[in-house]
């Protein structure tokens, strides 16, 4: 008796090993899109080359509290870790800075952790403006917050932004300082990095996802000598 040959439908193949080649074919097609992007997002500069790096990087002629700014905001590269919700107003060092805290700020993967205190992101900035200014009441010129922090700015262009100007993600979830721009024309930022671990300094701030740029008010009560139509 001749035996039956079994015969295959077209399309083969069961519905669970289609879904498995259509989700593989999904993720490459996601790595070869984003690989670009991937291999390009630079790395940190090394703490020890950051003081440097940044002074090589500011202009002649800089306005002086510009340039306070951002060599007081490259004083903390390396020695000031994240942490969610961290703020200072101290003048100097801050002593509590790197002692166990528990993260008390809402809205974080750390909350009711104990941590090393230190800053976050528009902590940082808002110690810095006291610093560079020598005076508490900078804090609320500066701004509490990445939000009100771009609300005390003027916003300018990635062409425009120069030493001591704040950049921001574009949905205002991170801020840092632009420290300046280097000889191919990208920019150096400063920032306190979840990410990253704490204060770093970062080359091509762009690809980071720094994509907005803002003058502070700061600078008119500060001491900038440039008006805004100066600019």
């Amino acid at each position: 008796m001749a035996k039956r040959r079994r015969t295959r439908k077209a399309g083969g193949g069961s519905p669970v090993r289609r879904i498995a080649a259509f989700l593989l074919l999904v993720l490459l097609s996601a790595l070869i899109f984003l690989a670009p992007t991937l291999l390009r997002r630079p790395v940190p500069v090394p703490d020890a080359e950051a003081e440097a790096r940044v002074t090589a990087v500011l202009p002649e002629g800089l306005d002086h509290t510009r340039r306070s700014f951002v060599l007081t905001a490259c004083s903390l590269v390396g020695r000031v870790g994240y942490f969610w919700g961290g703020k200072s107003d101290a003048l100097g060092w801050d002593s509590r800075w790197g002692a166990p805290a528990v993260v008390t700020a809402e809205g974080g993967s750390d909350t009711g952790a104990i941590l090393p205190f230190g800053l976050d992101c528009s902590g940082y900035i808002s110690w810095t403006a006291v610093n560079a200014a020598e005076h508490t009441d900078a804090l609320n010129v500066i701004g509490s917050g990445v939000r009100d922090q771009w609300a005390k700015c003027r916003p300018v262009t990635a062409s425009e932004a120069r030493s001591g100007d704040l950049a921001f993600f574009p949905d205002l979830s991170h801020v840092g300082i632009v420290a300046g721009r280097e000889a191919d024309g990208t920019l150096l930022v400063l920032h306190c990095s979840r990410t990253l671990g704490g204060v770093v300094l970062s080359p091509d701030a762009e690809a980071i996802g720094f994509t907005l740029f803002g003058d502070p008010d700061y600078y008119l009560l500060y001491g900038d000598t440039m008006p805004y139509l100066q600019r």
